[in-house]
């Protein structure tokens, strides 16, 4: 006699065989997700997963290509982080004023040679800068960190009101960062997983790739049909430039790192014109490196938003008696021997950015100068 399959009995074996399905699935999974998780984990060195979503990208100019550069700082060595754009990259930037501050009297009396790291990029903000020092650079030593920034955040000004957000994202460079680590404070225990968040991080730069086509990149194309120019006219970056410097000074507290805030050097001609630019026509020294103001957005506009920032810089400066606070600006002079466009220098520009940086350093009160010049250790856990 056949043995009889009762209706419950096919529905216990159908189970039977989708836990057992589940349980593969699972245990497959996990075989794939866990190396994946433990791996990011080990290669970010870090358990916050805010470091994901913007990553170390090394160059020759910033330590992470060195294997010599430490995270502590060896003996002897001043170190100073330059978080700034490409006026810090452009012609050289870094060796040059490595050379120039090591054979100052300032450093040489002290026996101390001076390490730059520079993280110029041209056209990084302020953002870029704040997430490079809080998410690079946690546990280095730095002696000094030097918050150079100005022109770059004018072009956020490049729209409307109602578009323009207070993280960027209102441009598709920042759209790839902002939403990432806004589902991050927003999903405290998901974005625990590494592997999760990395997938969030990939589906925002996926959705920049789909995007309409009508991305805003307009001033790195040509900025004289970009209908949205008019918009840079109202000022609309200050305050969330005066945060992003803000919390740059909170990181440099708790890692007892030394500030020097520098106004920002600019010079736009009496006679300037794009078209007498283009033609190399005006009163700068022009160089391959040399950039229009257009880039930015249009001239007036540009020079309007510079000097709202140095103004920030000015408020904020006058509020951290703990910064060292030096007016480049207003020291370096506006001429052709010193600019090849709006914010590049020549080198004599170079030469006199770093006898401006030394000086606000020998303008030190004594004090300060003994701790944070001295080369004395200081804790950079942070």
């Amino acid at each position: 006699m056949l043995p009889v399959m009762l209706p419950g009995m096919r529905f216990a074996g159908t189970l039977a065989d989708l836990g057992k399905k589940l349980l593969a699935f699972l245990i497959g999974l996990a075989i794939v997700v866990l190396p994946l998780e433990v791996g990011l984990r080990l290669v970010n060195r870090s358990s916050d997963p805010r470091v994901l979503v913007y990553p170390r990208r090394p160059t020759g100019i910033n330590g992470l290509e060195d294997p010599g550069f430490t995270r502590r700082r060896p003996e002897g060595e001043f170190r100073i982080l330059a978080l700034g754009a490409s006026a810090f990259v452009t012609r050289s930037f870094q060796p040059e004023f490595q050379r120039l501050l090591n054979e100052s009297p300032f450093f040489r009396s002290r026996g101390l040679r001076v390490r730059v790291v520079s993280t110029g990029v041209p056209a990084h903000m302020t953002f870029d800068s704040l997430w490079k020092y809080r998410y690079w650079y946690r546990g280095t030593d730095f002696d000094l960190v030097i918050f150079y920034h100005a022109i770059n955040d004018a072009r956020a000004n490049n729209y409307p009101r109602g578009v323009f957000r207070d993280d960027y994202a209102q441009m598709p460079y920042y759209r790839q960062y902002a939403p990432v680590f806004e589902w991050i404070g927003g999903h405290s225990l998901l974005s625990r997983s590494f592997f999760l968040t990395f997938l969030v991080k990939l589906g925002a730069r996926a959705w920049i790739q789909v995007a309409p086509a009508f991305q805003r990149e307009a001033p790195y194309t040509d900025p004289r049909d970009d209908p949205w120019l008019a918009e840079g006219a109202d000022i609309k970056t200050a305050a969330v430039f005066e945060r992003n410097l803000e919390e740059v000074l909170a990181l440099a507290r708790e890692r007892r790192q030394r500030v020097l805030l520098l106004t920002y050097a600019s010079y736009v001609p009496a006679d300037y014109s794009n078209q007498k630019f283009l033609a190399k026509q005006g009163d700068y020294t022009f160089m391959p490196e040399s950039i229009a103001i257009e880039v930015w957005g249009r001239k007036d506009n540009v020079v309007k938003a510079i000097e709202a920032h140095n103004a920030v810089i000015r408020k904020v400066a006058s509020q951290h008696p703990e910064v060292i606070f030096f007016d480049m600006e207003r020291f370096m002079p506006k001429d052709r021997l010193h600019f090849i466009d709006v914010c590049h220098w020549t080198d004599l520009g170079r030469e006199t950015f770093a006898r401006g940086v030394l000086q606000a350093l020998e303008s030190a009160s004594p004090d300060d100068a003994k701790e944070d010049v001295a080369g004395a250790p200081r804790e950079a856990g942070a």
